[in-house]
């Protein structure tokens, strides 16, 4: 696969796979259902564990922060046995916002404004915008932004050792957690194909990023492509 279409793809990788939206996760969801007596689908829930004071602390702390800053190392793993590694800066503001800027293996980035996606890619001198950013919510998303509380973060298995959880976010979406020296240390979920995508966060600053850094205006020259 064309380098740039993995970075592209990599925030698909992430908004996607990750979420309860993902379209192959969804249609198995849907054929797993049964129907209730007014006609609406019911999905079986997997029974959730008392969260321990480890992860609850780290998620109680991302919440109340407001915001945070961090250095990010991404790691996409392909079904196939394939890998791509990506490293950057993130940066996440309450409500719907955040920053990701791509630097190795090249420069990309990505923001939202809490209302529509940019996407920047400098060596091609093209944006692309994606509208109606309220369409555009992922739950991991909601989760760096510390707008999940603990009730709605299910832990479905423990590894303590390790410092991992896999949790249920929200309804169906499935991820694990790593925590390390009270931070979140990475973030890993999976598609329905065997591939994974794991977000790795460090040297995090647990303070509200100045809100100009997720506004965005198109350099000079710069051909704008409006994704709709």
């Amino acid at each position: 696969m064309n380098l740039r279409c993995i970075c592209l793809l990599s925030l698909a990788l992430l908004l996607l796979p990750v979420i309860s939206g993902q379209p192959a996760l969804a249609a198995t969801a849907r054929s797993a259902g049964v129907q209730a007596d007014d006609g609406a689908e019911v999905f079986p829930v997997t029974p959730a564990l008392p969260l321990p004071a480890e992860l609850s602390s780290v998620l109680r702390n991302l919440k109340a922060a407001g915001g945070f800053s961090a250095v990010f190392t991404q790691t996409l793993q392909f079904s196939d046995g394939s890998r791509q590694y990506f490293t950057g800066e993130l940066d996440v503001l309450p409500p719907g916002r955040f920053r990701w800027r791509y630097i190795e293996p090249y420069e990309q980035l990505f923001i939202s404004d809490g209302f529509s996606i940019w996407h920047y890619e400098p060596d091609l001198m093209q944006v692309s915008v994606l509208k109606e950013m309220r369409d555009v919510d992922p739950v991991v998303m909601q989760l760096l932004g510390g707008r999940l509380g603990l009730d709605d973060v299910h832990l479905l298995e423990a590894k303590p050792a390790e410092h991992r959880y896999h949790v249920r976010l929200g309804g169906n979406t499935k991820v694990w957690i790593a925590v390390g020296y009270g931070r979140l240390d990475y973030i890993e979920g999976s598609d329905a194909l065997g591939n994974t995508n794991r977000i790795g966060l460090g040297d995090m600053r647990l303070s509200p990023p100045d809100a100009g850094r997720f506004a965005f205006v198109p350099p000079e020259g710069v051909d704008v492509v409006p994704l709709y």
